[in-house]
């Protein structure tokens, strides 16, 4: 087991693989995201995509108001909010906001994002997707802790402005970065911001963690202050909880299946170019679906292997019934929470 207590987040994407119902299946998703409060977890965390159904949360901060409005103590994440594609002005005044509303309660994760055809529709180029987002980065850096600045770069301008309201957590939110490239662990190490990162298997994932533990030492960082970062760095696994294993498989699997169908998606979680049957899944720990002594047992496991404290806790694949994915939340938090923090 960890040294820390593990923490536990809702991880939020919103797929939606069919025709249905939209609006009742947003609102549901909403309602999931505000029930992880109550259910145990310490953050909810929303993913950023448009124009598919791969992900319909198109803009997180209009998700993450929502949720700040309607809880009082969960931490309200991005994973992630994609620079390259939106103005940074307009990020860095949308979260500061999030920021205020929710009383401090914002963790900001951001990425670069890797699909062509979103880049494509918002019409930047995905070949400048690196320096837009370090760009962004530095302008929001700026936005949160001057009262006034300005920024001039090869694709921002940005006179002499006051960004407002000012964030309430100093110097400003915490960041965190999708990390998956070796570049990006090493730019993240570098920097001292804090991974979120898809499941992988154990040894990988701890290959990671020592290639940002060994970026962050190399670039003069303390190693205390490295170990934090660590310590409140994330990982993605896909999970289900029902009364008992067969009833899980058979009731999350068909939507699992679905996502992982998709071969980005299989590459994300080192996964094979074919596609693999769901015991696949199961035997290399991108998924833990069964019962809560099953999926506790999981997840004990998994920190010994891994290493890891911190579990993103993608309960909702697939567009699963709003319903279903409450009852497992509910179980996860009163059956599996209790076990791996006792």
């Amino acid at each position: 087991m960890p040294a820390n207590p593990p923490k536990f987040g809702v991880f939020s994407l919103l797929s939606i693989p069919r025709v249905a119902d939209e609006a009742d299946l947003v609102r549901g998703e909403l309602e999931i995201n505000c029930a992880a409060e109550a259910a145990g977890f310490d953050s909810v965390w929303l993913a950023e995509h448009s124009g598919s159904r791969y992900g319909e949360i198109a803009s997180p901060q209009v998700m993450a108001a929502a949720i700040a409005a309607r809880t009082s103590k969960i931490r309200i994440g991005t994973g992630v909010s994609v620079l390259p594609l939106h103005h940074p002005l307009r990020l860095a005044n949308d979260f500061a906001m999030i920021d205020v509303i929710s009383n401090g309660r914002l963790d900001y994760g951001v990425g670069r994002g890797y699909n062509a055809d979103e880049y494509a529709s918002y019409g930047v180029s995905i070949d400048e997707g690196r320096e837009r987002f370090e760009e962004a980065l530095a302008i929001i850096r700026l936005a949160w802790t001057q009262e006034t600045f300005s920024y001039e770069g090869r694709h921002y301008s940005i006179p002499p402005v006051q960004s407002v309201p000012n964030v309430v957590q100093q110097p400003h939110p915490p960041l965190y970065i999708a990390a998956s490239s070796a570049g990006t662990i090493e730019w993240a190490g570098a920097n001292l911001v804090r991974m979120l990162s898809s499941s992988g298997s154990p040894k990988n994932i701890r290959a990671k963690w020592e290639a940002y533990r060994q970026a962050g030492l190399a670039a003069g960082h303390a190693p205390d202050a490295v170990e934090d970062a660590l310590a409140n760095s994330w990982v993605v696994k896909h999970i289900y909880v029902a009364a008992d294993d067969e009833t899980a498989v058979r009731e999350a699997g068909p939507a699992f299946m679905w996502y992982f169908n998709l071969t980005a998606n299989r590459r994300m979680f080192d996964g094979p170019d074919t596609a693999p049957p769901l015991e696949w899944w199961q035997e290399h720990g991108a998924c833990y679906f069964g019962s809560p002594e099953t999926v506790a047992a999981s997840l004990a496991d998994w920190y010994e292997a891994s290493g890891v404290t911190n579990t993103l806790c993608w309960m909702n694949t697939g567009g699963m019934p709003t319903e279903r994915v409450l009852e497992s939340m509910r179980l996860f938090g009163e059956r599996v929470i209790p076990r791996l923090r006792g």
